[in-house]
């Protein structure tokens, strides 16, 4: 499973709630440049992941956004052309789901990554295709 290594992690999920990159070197004790460099790291295995994931399976990818840890593809699933939605969970990994099915979980982790307001599926699936 891929995991961001837990400093670096700390850092993405900071600036994904929206921290400015001096207030996340102020709070943690380090330079801003330690901070860019550890978001830059981040972005780059993010964008590895979602893409090496969706080379395995032959998805089509449709959207990424490493900033708020997501993508959005389209495959096959059996015979059916399915949508395809992967979330980076922070101390899960990648997390894969078709069709909308979030679970709970899903639901919580977007609202509290500013990707929607309201722990509500028709409003993620329509934050994430747009």
């Amino acid at each position: 499973m891929f995991k961001l290594p837990e400093g670096m992690e700390r850092v993405w999920l900071m600036k994904a709630r929206g921290m400015r990159e001096v207030e996340i070197a102020q709070t943690l004790g380090i330079s801003r440049q330690a901070v860019n460099k550890a978001l830059k790291e981040a972005r780059a295995k993010l964008f590895e992941a979602f893409f090496g994931l969706a080379e395995v399976f032959s998805w089509e990818v449709a959207r990424v956004n490493v900033e708020k840890g997501f993508m959005v593809a389209r495959g096959k699933c059996g015979n059916e052309n399915v949508r395809i939605y992967a979330f980076y969970i922070p101390g899960r990994g990648v997390r894969v789901f078709f069709e909308g099915e979030f679970p709970e979980y899903i639901l919580k982790h977007a609202v509290e990554m500013g990707i929607i307001e309201k722990p509500d599926k028709k409003e993620l699936v329509k934050a994430l295709e747009s």
